[in-house]
């Protein structure tokens, strides 16, 4: 018995032994950041300027991988099914948090296969709309929407995109008609609003801030709770839409069984890392707000961006696509 007893302490003892010396060694070769778009985006800009600091401060490469296609599908995918080995890692958007409702069948779990390690960044997008359209303020366009249904149209980057279920939720607010003209991506949406094709879209600020200075479209509303500093005279859709709120981020999610003691530490190496000054100017340069979360307040946040996806995309009735 007493063989027995000092067998088992022995061997809890060898297991932390064991943890300790992970703790200390990992990581020891490149760790990869799967992003789930094509290289030169605003994501992608965000996964590199996160994986350079965090490289240097886990003394290893932090190797940022596109693999765009299929929505963000193919990536996670690939990390959901990859060595939970502590050496693969997602670099989570918005599109994680939709897919599930706008894909008929994915050979994965958003939650049960995946675990939360940061909220990297966050920032608002802005609704915009076409100088020409006869509306000075967010109060006007939604009265001349209600007084036109169905005459005025948004652009978007497709169907279930991220520029696409904001403007159902402002829609389903505001109690409005207005016609979805689908596009190929933003900046095609964002063409077709400059030239008068649509009238509204719901975009990044970032790729928005030069046509609002210059006058070519009109900002009317921001899709965060509070103001941006990066647009401070534009008032939050909130303010005339109380409920309405659909920010944009980013994060990172490992494999579900990826050790509980490297995801503690990823996670607060990256919340050391985004909040350096350097990376915080950085990401303030692309109108972005580093975060840098614990994995319990990313799980939370997730979550809580599956369940308000899934109602939109319900309630609008977007049809699933293979």
């Amino acid at each position: 018995m007493l063989a027995r007893a000092f067998l088992i302490m022995l061997g809890v003892s060898l297991a932390g032994i064991a943890t300790t010396a992970a703790d200390e060694t990992w990581p020891t070769r490149a760790i990869k950041v799967i992003v789930p778009v094509a290289a030169g985006g605003g994501v992608d800009t965000m996964a590199r300027i996160m994986a350079e600091p965090l490289g240097q401060r886990l003394r290893q490469g932090v190797v940022v991988e596109n693999m765009g296609g299929a929505g963000g599908v193919i990536a996670t995918n690939t990390v959901a099914k990859a060595e939970p080995d502590g050496y693969t890692f997602l670099f989570d958007t918005p599109g994680q948090a939709a897919g599930p409702f706008v894909h008929k069948h994915l050979s994965y779990d958003p939650i049960k296969d995946f675990a939360a390690v940061s909220l990297v960044a966050r920032f608002p997008l802005v609704l915009v709309i076409n100088p020409k359209v006869p509306a000075q303020n967010l109060a006007e366009f939604v009265a001349l929407l209600k007084a036109n249904p169905g005459k005025y149209t948004f652009g978007s980057s497709g169907v279930g995109g991220s520029s696409h279920i904001p403007v159902e939720l402002f829609k389903h607010l505001a109690n409005v008609d207005i016609m979805h003209i689908p596009f190929r991506g933003n900046s095609e949406s964002s063409a077709a609003l400059i030239a008068g094709n649509v009238d509204m879209i719901i975009d990044g600020i970032a790729p928005q801030l030069g046509n609002i200075k210059e006058g070519r479209v009109r900002a009317i509303g921001v899709t965060t709770l509070e103001r941006t500093p990066f647009l401070p005279d534009v008032p939050t859709i909130a303010e005339l839409l109380p409920g309405y709120e659909y920010p944009m981020w980013v994060g990172v999610s490992a494999p579900a069984k990826a050790p509980r003691d490297i995801v503690d530490r990823l996670s607060s190496e990256i919340a050391a890392a985004v909040q350096a000054p350097v990376t915080k100017r950085r990401y303030s340069d692309i109108n972005v707000e580093a975060v840098g979360s614990s994995p319990a307040q990313f799980d939370q946040f997730f979550r809580q961006q599956l369940a308000v996806n899934k109602d939109i995309i319900t309630r609008a009735h977007i049809e699933p696509v293979d």
